[in-house]
């Protein structure tokens, strides 16, 4: 039987009977249209049925019933009262309790959720922020640092999801106080689970609607937040410092060359290096010790060594014809060179190495190489090897040493039998002051190098500070270059012949300035490469580690920071929006139980329906039904089987 047609007349009915129908609207129950009875005799056969709601009330007409009796009913029946007045105060009630429902009390996971996005992003940047540049090895914690990001990402688009899903949700509710196709109401659910839901739901809605429209693309574009989160983060190779290691290089504080007061000439070892400096192409490198391969000596540091200096004295050649039409090549010192016989010739001139090739006259005929001296036929070179201060950077890296010379200072006099010079850079304020008191005058701020001999004895400096040379080393190594360099080669095409030494100078005929300018410069390094081998000094360096580092890229960050802000923004649109329509004002959200509380039907044919506004609500009354889903006459429904009491013993449904 249709439900409205449940009205009924109370006119013929007893007084027990009313009693009766109180008693059993209190239980939720009423009687069916043809089991009312007269007397009492009929009350147990009432068929019970399920109390109506307001579009179902009985319809009483109170003129009918006894005053008394009418009143009773009234009370009993509270709200639940008969005709059009009633519905038009039911629904008043349901107006006002949504209008009572405070915002906090709607919204207040979906303010936590988006609070949790903004931590989450905080203790992202506060995580890597501290440890950007550094290496992975002072990462503190045991989970590794994409790991923590991840997590850090994973939070922030679940909560991100959840504030989403509930807006588009609760927007559904609004979406429908106009009439709207049905399977909106699908897709609108859909768009709640995800990214996928919101194409579809995007499709549907056709851009229609801004807010519901935002929270589709906001959904959509949530995918983006994992991967651009992980890409912040990082890793490169990088060196990092190692304090408790230590890198060290030899230098010397005294200029030797291998004369150690006995020998005639200088020791075997200091001539081998001033040989392989003629023979090898490759500058010598002083040993170093380095425990990992890669360590800096970043500051400028001193070594006492050689330095060697050439001059192209070609202009100084005076070229002699003979009656017979012989030339020869001369300098003022009188070494000669004469084509073929002794084409190129070197010797010992005051303190000085010289070195002359002489082979046609103006090259007017058969060059000998494609080199300046080679094109003109003649040339000659003046060098000579000291004593001096070299300034030196050096660096090791992946093993190998580079040092790099940044100045060199000849401040001695070789002629002396010994010639101390004071770096000034070196001394402390006592130091120079001792030492202007002493009788040594200069500016420390203009000075480089300082000789104070005769302040030896009362204001002399640390040791480390004085740089020294002796005339007997300089005077020996000139005497094993002089006899060296000493001899005459001659060439023809397709003829070689002296000494090998010469050989490997005049390099078949390309021997040229430049190249004699680099030979003695190699001879110079490597002399005092010697020579800080021989000292006991050593220059501390810095010591790296290859490691692993962490760089943040903080512009990946934008995709997140957008992503916060567009679902902070979306919420408290939403939240206004569902504050000013009254359809949505209630908090249902995504319950599948306000669908079920509040059926499908057209005006007047609703069936039973609740006009409770908070999903909290519906979940206490649920928790107090029990249904069935069944089908009855092909028709599947959800039907109430049983109810449970306040005591929560089972009541069975008749």
């Amino acid at each position: 039987m249709d439900p409205r047609h449940l009205y009924r007349s109370v006119s013929t009915v007893s007084t027990a009977t009313v009693w009766t129908q109180r008693t059993l609207s209190g239980m939720g129950l009423t009687t069916s249209n043809n089991t009312l009875a007269n007397t009492e005799d009929d009350v147990e056969n009432i068929d019970l049925q399920p109390l109506s709601t307001p579009e179902q009330e009985l319809d009483v007409n109170p003129t009918d019933v006894p005053q008394n009796t009418a009143t009773q009913v009234q009370e009993g029946e509270d709200n639940r009262g008969s005709g059009p007045d009633n519905r038009d105060t039911i629904s008043n009630s349901k107006s006002s309790t949504a209008k009572s429902m405070r915002l906090t009390n709607i919204w207040w996971l979906e303010i936590v959720s988006c609070l949790l996005v903004v931590a989450m992003i905080a203790a992202l940047v506060g995580t890597i922020q501290p440890y950007q540049g550094q290496p992975l090895s002072r990462w503190p914690y045991s989970l590794p640092i994409n790991t923590i990001v991840s997590f850090y990402s994973e939070v922030m688009r679940a909560a991100m999801v959840l504030v989403l899903g509930d807006c588009l949700s609760q927007l559904k509710w609004s979406w429908f106080t106009s009439p709207r196709p049905l399977h909106h109401l699908e897709h609108y659910d859909n768009a709640s689970r995800g990214p996928w839901g919101s194409l579809g739901f995007l499709w549907a809605i056709r851009l229609r609607a801004i807010l519901p429209s935002i929270g589709g693309i906001m959904m959509v574009l949530s995918v983006l937040l994992v991967p651009f989160t992980q890409q912040i983060v990082q890793f490169y190779s990088c060196t990092i410092l190692d304090a408790t290691l230590s890198a060290s290089i030899p230098k010397t504080n005294f200029a030797s060359a291998g004369y150690n007061g006995a020998a005639v000439s200088i020791v075997p070892s200091a001539q081998a290096v001033i040989n392989s400096g003629v023979y090898d192409s490759e500058i010598k490198q002083v040993p170093f010790t380095c425990p990992t391969g890669n360590c800096t000596f970043a500051r400028v540091y001193r070594s006492m060594g050689w330095c060697s200096h050439c001059e192209d004295v070609s202009d100084q050649i005076e070229v002699r014809s003979s009656k017979e039409g012989a030339v020869n090549f001369t300098l003022p010192s009188n070494l000669s060179a004469i084509p073929g016989s002794s084409t190129f010739v070197m010797g010992a001139s005051d303190y000085t190495i010289q070195a002359i090739l002489g082979w046609n006259k103006n090259g007017t005929a058969h060059p000998l190489s494609d080199t300046p001296w080679g094109k003109r036929g003649f040339g000659a070179a003046e060098c000579s090897v000291d004593p001096c201060v070299r300034s030196y950077t050096g660096i090791v890296k992946d093993g190998t040493f580079t040092e790099t010379l940044i100045s060199t200072s000849v401040t001695w006099d070789w002629k002396d039998y010994e010639d101390d010079s004071i770096d000034v850079a070196c001394l402390n304020a006592s130091e120079i002051q001792a030492l202007q008191n002493a009788g040594c005058n200069f500016d420390p701020k203009k000075t480089v190098w300082v000789e104070c001999d005769g302040a030896r004895a009362t204001a002399m400096p640390r040791s480390e500070c004085i740089y020294q040379a002796v005339g007997p080393q300089v005077s020996h190594l000139f005497g094993y270059l002089s006899t060296m360099f000493n001899g005459e080669l001659g060439y023809a095409p397709g003829a070689l012949y002296g000494p090998a030494i010469l050989q490997t100078i005049f390099q078949g005929g390309n021997v040229t300035y430049s190249t004699i300018d680099d030979m003695f410069n190699r001879i110079a390094q490597s002399l005092t490469v010697w020579a800080r081998e021989q000292g006991t000094r050593n220059v501390t360096g810095q010591v790296y580690m290859s490691n692993t580092c962490v760089n943040a890229r903080w512009g990946w960050l934008a995709c997140p920071l957008s992503l916060m802000l567009g679902t902070v923004i979306f919420l408290a649109w939403t939240m206004d929006h569902t504050r000013r329509n009254e359809g949505s004002r209630q908090d249902y959200k995504s319950s599948p139980l306000a669908l079920l509380f509040h059926r499908l039907g057209e005006v007047g044919n609703e069936g039973p329906i609740s006009d409770i506004a908070s999903s909290g609500e519906l979940q206490k009354k649920a928790k107090a039904m029990r249904v069935v889903f069944q089908g009855t006459d092909d028709v599947w429904r959800f039907t109430e089987v049983e109810q449970l009491d306040t005591s929560g013993a089972k009541k069975p449904r008749v």
